[in-house]
């Protein structure tokens, strides 16, 4: 029987859903290998170590995030769905998956190793930048008229950005964190 041999973009995707079950520093090469299905020297030719692997994987998983964001925006919208609860399963999203783990795969990597590690703090930090992009033209047009829970809505997404702003940082400290939060969403809502 032959072994089945994955699409770059599927190679790609075990590595990240590896990283995301075990963290960073609980993920071998072996691990990788493994869930790769790429002998050692294919693993390192193409990777070269374990930072580039996790980086590629934060790039697939930006682009399956925007993808399926852009899918539930259209069905939301196309179901007439209220302003209120499409934001709130925009912000849902990357927390949640019936084919990945739980929890956010960039807090994860963050609080991990975002202080420690410039390119994966500014790749986290890209990432939440593409979501915060969707969010504002979702609350552009219409952003004199939000009612508060709409507000309070958009405020999680800011709460998780600013979260990890201070994380890359070293510097959590709860007031600063609801005080960028309020200022983050109050620029969106003056945006259009």
């Amino acid at each position: 029987m032959g072994k089945t041999t994955l699409t770059a973009a599927a190679v790609t995707e075990q590595l990240m859903i590896q990283f995301w079950q075990n963290g960073y520093a609980q993920t071998s090469i072996a691990d990788l290998v493994t869930a790769s299905q790429l002998s050692r020297s294919q693993f390192y030719r193409q990777y070269r170590n374990k930072s580039v692997a996790l980086r590629r994987s934060l790039q697939q998983y930006q682009l399956v995030l925007d993808e399926l964001l852009t899918q539930l925006i259209q069905r939301d919208q196309a179901l007439g769905t209220p302003l209120a609860a499409l934001l709130a399963d925009c912000l849902l999203l990357p927390a949640q998956s019936d084919r990945w783990p739980s929890g956010c795969l960039l807090v994860n990597t963050m609080a991990e190793i975002g202080g420690h590690d410039t390119l994966i703090a500014n790749q986290t930090q890209a990432i939440y930048a593409a979501l915060q992009t969707h969010l504002v033209g979702l609350l552009s047009p219409v952003a004199a008229q939000l009612p508060a829970t709409v507000a309070e809505t958009a405020t999680s997404l800011m709460q998780v950005r600013s979260g990890l702003q201070l994380l890359a940082k070293q510097a959590v400290n709860v007031s600063q964190l609801k005080q960028q939060a309020m200022v983050s969403v109050k620029l969106i809502l003056q945006e259009g």
